[in-house]
Formats: structure tokens, sequence, C-alpha cells
């Protein structure tokens, strides 16, 4: 699996940097939210925070690759004092649509690791492969700034169940000419 993570991200970045022009734009950008657990992760955990890191580069065609360092932190469900995180790093293949006004939808894929882990002591932490994809909204507001909403569904592949979660991020991003 690791290999086809590698191959792909090669691949997404031999395409943007063979298609660089001038007109391209490296940003970037903080932002941080909700975590939305599902599946058998909300039987556990409540609705969390989280943090995002990101450095990005879009061409004029509107493909663009990011990538983010994620943090999430979940308190356990049923009294249990205790939290649940996760931390990693995502690689991301966006495509950027175009449009004329200030507000830029955009579509985004990822792939990258994330480490999960509780504060108990005695419990295990694990670092595995995570997935998933998602859309966002830019909204311009200024020369090289822009506000951005996006929510993604990502999938951990843990031992047992995958932990699968939303995370709903705002933020700022800033264009580095």
């Amino acid at each position: 699996m690791k290999r086809i993570v590698s191959v792909v991200l090669a691949a997404g970045g031999a395409l943007l940097l063979s298609a660089a022009s001038a007109q391209a734009q490296v940003s970037v950008g903080v932002g941080g939210g909700l975590a939305l657990p599902t599946g058998t992760l909300k039987d556990g955990v409540k609705t969390g925070w989280n943090a995002l890191a990101n450095v990005g580069y879009d061409l004029p065609s509107g493909l663009g690759i990011r990538g983010d360092f994620y943090y999430a932190q979940h308190k356990f469900k049923g009294g249990v004092d205790a939290k649940f995180k996760f931390a990693g790093g995502l690689g991301n293949l966006l495509y950027n649509f175009k449009s004329a006004g200030t507000i830029h939808p955009y579509i985004l894929g990822s792939v990258g690791f994330m480490n999960a882990k509780t504060d108990v002591s005695g419990a295990p932490s694990e670092t595995k492969i995570a997935f998933g994809g998602g859309a966002g909204l830019k909204f311009k507001i200024g020369s090289d700034a822009n506000l951005f909403a996006e929510g993604r569904y990502i999938t951990v592949n843990t031992s047992g169940d995958n932990a699968n979660f939303i995370p709903i991020t705002v933020g700022v991003s800033f264009g580095l000419k």
C-alpha cells in the first residue's frame, strides 16, 4: 500500500511540475474547526476539534497539490477522563473550479499517515495509512489572501474497525510570491 501511495504522489507531483507556469501560486495556510466522528468511532468518542497547517501549490489550470499537517482531539464518552488523538500528514490533489467572482469552489483527495492514540496509561498508539476526500470554498479577502471552509471524510486504517471522521475546517491562506 505504501508503494501505491508513493507512486500516486510522485505522479501527481510530476504532472503539476511539468505544467508549471509563471502564474503558479504557492500558499501557506492555517485553520481549525470541528472533528465529527462517524461509524464505530462515534460510539466511543464525542465531537472534537481539529487544527491544520498547510503548504500548497496551485496552477492556472485549476490543478494543485497541498501538504497538510493535521491534529485532532476527542473526549471519550461515558465519563472516561481521557482523550483520543489523531496527528499526521496528508498529501492532497486539488482541483480549483474557475469562477468569475470572489468565491472559488474546490475538491480534494487526500492520502497520508495518521497516528492514533489515547492518553490512557499503557494504551498503544499506531500510525496507519489515512485517505479521504472532500470539498471546500475559498473566499478572496485580499490580493494574496483567502478564507477557506472545507469538509472532508477521512478514514484511518486502524487495527480492528477503521476510524472514520469528518473534519470541518475554517481557516486563512496566504499566497507567496
